[in-house]
């Protein structure tokens, strides 16, 4: 056997030992966040300098409360498939379109019903320094406002929200999108931000 030949079985062998080891799926870890963020913090809130909390997700609600009230609206941990994958947590909450006194005194609210979560979408491939995925979230929450649409008959807004990851990701490391509406305030004159922190890593064995 030639040294060429060794060579060409060499490089078969450990294509095929990759092959065999290629990550087809990973642990997905996501939390998205909604943050209330005063007139004068929105400048400064942006997804660079929220990345910077590359530690636990506890560093980065600490963050993000310090620039507002912050709530968790949605947790994900689970394993995908890398190929492509598909998880959609969801709910119908209800709210109040309308509120009359009856003859007798005592007060009926008309409630209606809408459909608000959140979905991801994700399909990736491993790279020698961890993964080249696509993840795609998209999301719709209730507001604080409400339209009047008839005569005593309002009816609340829902806000939609895309948020978009395409390129390299490390295993371990967190990625963070936002989405920061500022055109659109609160009651108390806070824009309404959107974070979603999100990280692959090995599944378990």
């Amino acid at each position: 056997m030639t040294r060429a030949t060794i060579a060409v079985c060499c490089t078969a062998l450990a294509l095929a030992v990759a092959t065999g080891c290629e990550l087809k799926s990973a642990r997905f870890q996501a939390t998205v966040y909604e943050t209330r963020v005063p007139a004068k913090g929105i400048g400064a809130f942006d997804a660079a300098s929220l990345a910077a909390n590359t530690g636990p997700a506890a560093d980065l609600q600490k963050a993000l409360s310090a620039c507002g009230k912050t709530k968790v609206l949605y947790q994900v941990d689970q394993t995908v498939n890398l190929a492509e994958d598909h998880i959609r947590i969801g709910n119908r909450e209800p709210f109040v379109t309308n509120t009359r006194r009856t003859e007798r005194g005592p007060s009926i609210s008309t409630i209606q019903y809408e459909d608000v979560g959140v979905i991801f979408q994700i399909a990736g491939k491993p790279t020698g320094a961890g993964l080249d995925a696509t993840v795609r979230v998209e999301m719709s929450a209730l507001t604080d406002s409400a339209k009047q649409i008839a005569e005593n008959v309002r009816a609340v807004t829902v806000r939609s929200i895309q948020l978009g990851h395409n390129g390299p990701i490390q295993l371990g490391k967190p990625v963070v999108l936002v989405s920061l509406d500022a055109s659109s305030k609160d009651a108390d004159g806070n824009a309404v931000a959107y974070v979603c922190r999100m990280v692959f890593s090995k599944p378990a064995s």
